[in-house]
């Protein structure tokens, strides 16, 4: 993930800054920087966590164990965005923000189970700018397109590390 946010910085830094503002949520959010623009917007950055937030709760909640780089995407920063262009798809993941990363992630998870009769087999981890589901497949790591429309998956890549690494942010 670090090398994905260095590579967002130094796009920003020749001229795109929105890359890193986004509407403000809360008044002292720990990524925050600056005050608000007169849209709402704040300037935020990726900081690394020292405490993990609390997976080990949500696993017990829903029984389950999640897929280690489900866990691993929570646990190692703090950030309004991750997105950008993969292979041919645009892809925006999950925020983790702090103080809402756990609640945020529960509450997908529950509609998320609950529209896929109480299963759990693939986890939602972001969206597809065509509005197809970015899953991941919590046997194996997979990342997968669900068109839950038509109840079809598309195999996507290898693993959640593999998305974040090769992310671009210009198609």
């Amino acid at each position: 993930m670090k090398k994905y946010f260095q590579m967002r910085k130094e796009t920003a830094d020749q001229g795109l800054d929105f890359l890193f503002k986004t509407p403000e949520t809360e008044k002292d959010l720990l990524i925050y920087k600056g005050m608000a623009d007169e849209e709402g917007y704040r300037s935020w950055k990726p900081v690394e966590m020292t405490v993990s937030p609390q997976m080990r709760e949500v696993e017990d909640e829903f029984s389950l164990h999640l897929h280690q780089s489900i866990i691993a995407y929570f646990s190692s920063y703090w950030f309004a965005d991750l997105d950008g262009f993969f292979k041919d798809y645009y892809i925006a993941l999950q925020p983790v923000l702090p103080n809402a990363e756990v609640n945020s992630f529960r509450e997908l998870l529950k509609g998320y189970k609950k529209a896929h009769g109480d299963s759990l087999e693939n986890i939602p981890i972001g969206i597809e700018g065509n509005g197809l589901l970015v899953v991941v497949d919590n046997s194996t790591g997979k990342i997968r397109l669900e068109d839950y429309e038509w109840g079809t998956f598309e195999d996507l890549a290898e693993s959640l590390e593999d998305v974040i690494e090769n992310m671009r942010l210009k198609r």
